[in-house]
């Protein structure tokens, strides 16, 4: 998780790449802490997600691609601005760090 000044404030890594994001977040310890409310998000926080994660009241997902209204489309655009922040963050590690920029040359056995 990024927060809106480009900070990671939440890392997890550890799963297989071909899980989806909603099945990975379903079983995280994140997922427990947002339930229990122990996460230290500020009272009016909120997590931004993809159609695949289920609606929560402080998890945001973009409407459904079909039939939209005016105000939907622009909910739908600003959310996307939103996750641009996201990317953008990624992006600054990898020009920051440039062993993000290729697969990091580890065996399995070392992963652990």
């Amino acid at each position: 998780m990024v927060d809106a000044d480009y900070c990671f404030i939440y890392i997890d890594v550890g799963a297989n790449g071909r899980a989806s994001d909603s099945a990975i977040f379903r079983d995280s310890t994140l997922n427990i802490a947002m339930k229990t409310k122990t996460l230290g998000l500020p009272e009016y926080g909120v997590i931004i997600g993809d159609n695949d994660f289920s609606l929560r009241r402080n998890l945001m997902k973009p409407y459904s691609k079909i039939g939209l209204s005016a105000v939907e489309k622009i909910f739908n655009y600003s959310l996307s601005r939103a996750r641009r922040v996201v990317e953008n963050a990624f992006c600054i590690l990898v020009w920051r760090f440039r062993i993000f920029s290729r697969p990091i040359d580890l065996a399995p056995e070392n992963n652990r």
